[in-house]
């Protein structure tokens, strides 16, 4: 019996297909891609589970109810595969209803989440 894969070439040199979900694309540096992820949040104190909604190289929306006066955060996407995402973010906007914040990645770090969470 063959393996399915047996044939196929690596795929990390393939183009990926990103398509522009923005009705206002001008407004972003870079497109978004529509996701479900969950996330992990640390905004001072408090330590958050949140649900990635879309992302991109420069941010993504997350869905979670923080402090009107939060302004940054570290968290943690978790990507596909078990790999994760931990970034240092600046909240630009906020969304009420249901709720949930965009965020832009200040910068990426490296290290297990409690190292990462303490930063914030």
């Amino acid at each position: 019996m063959r393996k399915v894969d047996e044939n196929r070439r690596a795929t990390s040199n393939r183009r990926v297909e990103w398509p522009d979900l923005d009705p206002f694309p001008r407004r972003r540096k870079y497109t978004r891609r529509g996701v479900q992820l969950e996330a992990r949040v640390r905004a001072g104190a408090r330590d958050l589970i949140a649900t990635a909604e879309n992302i991109s190289p420069g941010g993504a929306f997350l869905r979670v109810d923080l402090p009107v006066e939060t302004e940054d955060l570290v968290a943690t996407i978790h990507l596909p595969h078990g790999r994760g995402l931990h970034v240092h973010a600046r909240i630009r906007w906020r969304r009420s209803e249901p709720p949930g914040i965009g965020v832009e990645f200040a910068s990426f770090l490296e290290g297990p989440w409690e190292e990462i969470s303490r930063s914030a």
